[in-house]
């Protein structure tokens, strides 16, 4: 189990009431688990929004299409092979 740290935040009141509605609920055990999950499914999706624009701009990036293209070269055969076995 990772080591927990205690922090202080202030929050709209509004975000909290709706959040301690949502435990009450029984959508999560605790007021900690929800945070918890919030800024795990913030931090995802931080990771993937940096992820896209990182390949949206190797996709402009002559010398790195230039390596896919030479490293689709080099498997092709190895590739084509595997195709067929999966057949």
């Amino acid at each position: 189990m990772e080591r927990k740290a205690k922090a202080t935040v202030l929050v709209n009141g509004h975000i909290l009431s709706e959040v301690k509605r949502l435990v009450g609920q029984g959508g999560y055990r605790s007021l900690n688990a929800c945070v918890n999950e919030a800024l795990r499914m913030l931090l995802a999706h931080e990771r993937r929004a940096r992820l896209e624009k990182e390949m949206e701009e190797a996709s402009r990036d002559e010398m790195f299409l230039g390596d896919i293209k030479a490293t689709m070269e080099d498997f092709k055969h190895a590739d084509a092979e595997t195709a067929r076995r999966l057949r």
